[in-house]
């Protein structure tokens, strides 16, 4: 069984809610934002989720420029992030994610990411 909140950010509205829906469906507890203000907006206001999923291109606060707030605090820098990414790992390494998964989504290996860390 599952456990934990899973922080989906990802400014598709319908990649979003399927990804939430598919998360729900596998026992996660789960929440959305659709930019990266949102969702750093959620960090200061719930509790920590277990991972992140982070898309990189939004409008408003990007995922890079989320990434970077979280890493600059100690205590949210600690929460997992997946990347998703229609590009290869290495062109986020510098975001030091836990995982990255391409777009289009496999959501086997999402689910498999997720599950080894929440």
């Amino acid at each position: 069984m599952a456990g934990g909140t899973v922080l989906i950010v990802e400014d598709e509205q319908s990649a979003r809610e399927a990804l939430a829906e598919i998360l729900e469906y596998e026992g996660f507890d789960v929440a959305t934002a659709a930019h990266g203000a949102e969702a750093w907006q959620y960090l200061q206001d719930s509790a920590p989720p277990c991972l992140i999923v982070l898309d990189l291109i939004m409008p408003v606060m990007d995922g890079r420029q989320f990434r970077t707030l979280q890493l600059r605090d100690p205590w949210l820098a600690k929460i997992p992030v997946v990347v998703l990414s229609a590009l290869g790992p290495s062109s986020v390494a510098d975001l030091h994610p836990t995982a990255v998964v391409r777009k289009p989504v496999n959501v086997d290996a999402l689910l498999e990411v997720i599950e080894a860390n929440c």
